[in-house]
């Protein structure tokens, strides 16, 4: 008993300490990965007029082609987002081991590991949430950059205005077009990726409610346990559904969710 017990407890600890360095990771690994490759993008206002000005040569080129400057801005920031991809994954799987061996020992254990197992499910869900917007930010890295334009410099106040006009006038050009076909992949991304969790999440939450009401009402750990599950369950998947659902209005307006992106 003594053994199992300790193995359990230093399972714990080994789960949260792997858990927060993912943590820090997530935060800090993209911009150390990276750094060596593309060192103009470290500063966020350098890269706010960067982007300003590739822009501005987007869209004076008249062609659905990224010149150099901002193509390379657009693979950095995939990258950016696919290494955090990974990072949020690796975190959702520890933080779903850590939940599932407090959720254990809480059976026996009494409210505190509840509790510690009920905030573990919830950052587990929470690390899922941020896989989908990194999914997002991959897809479609130029929609992701554009909330960084800022009419703080000339550059960015041009094409805020240049892709304002365009939208509102309804400009065929192929820089327009393209960065409107982005924003629908980009908006496409969410739903998918929404509607896989919600399915996941949603059958998880239904199973969860069904076990605490055929749970014997003596044994309170255990219908304690399935009724936070299946509480967590329907919180995550309203969330994901609200998310779905402005993706898809997105989709059908990407003229307005292209404004939007760039802050206007």
């Amino acid at each position: 008993m003594n053994v199992s017990l300790n193995r359990s407890r230093n399972t714990i600890v080994v789960l949260t300490c792997a858990g927060a360095a993912l943590v820090a990771a997530f935060v800090l690994g993209p911009a150390a990965l990276l750094r060596g490759r593309y060192p103009q993008f470290q500063d966020q206002s350098v890269m706010s007029e960067l982007l300003g000005r590739g822009l501005l040569e987007y869209w004076g080129s008249g062609v659905r082609t990224y010149p150099p400057g901002l193509a390379e801005m657009v693979n950095y920031w995939f990258e950016w987002h696919a290494i955090k991809i990974v990072i949020s994954v690796l975190l959702t799987v520890v933080l779903g081991l850590l939940a599932a061996t407090l959720w254990r020992r809480s059976l026996a254990a009494g409210v505190g590991y509840t509790i510690a197992a009920a905030s573990a499910t919830a950052l587990s869900m929470f690390s899922v949430f941020l896989a989908v917007l990194n999914i997002q930010s991959t897809v479609a890295p130029v929609v992701a950059l554009l909330p960084m334009l800022s009419d703080d410099n000339a550059d960015g106040r041009a094409a805020q205005s240049l892709i304002e006009n365009g939208v509102q006038s309804e400009d065929t050009r192929p820089p327009l077009l393209e960065l409107l076909t982005q924003v629908e992949h980009y908006n496409w991304a969410v739903i998918v990726a929404t509607a896989v969790v919600i399915a996941v999440v949603a059958t998880g939450t239904v199973i969860a409610f069904r076990r605490y009401r055929s749970t014997d009402a003596t044994d309170s750990p255990r219908r304690r346990m399935f009724v936070v599950l299946g509480s967590l369950g329907t919180a995550m998947t309203v969330v994901m559904a609200l998310l779905l659902i402005a993706a898809a209005v997105a989709v059908v307006d990407p003229g307005a969710a292209l404004l939007g992106a760039v802050g206007l």
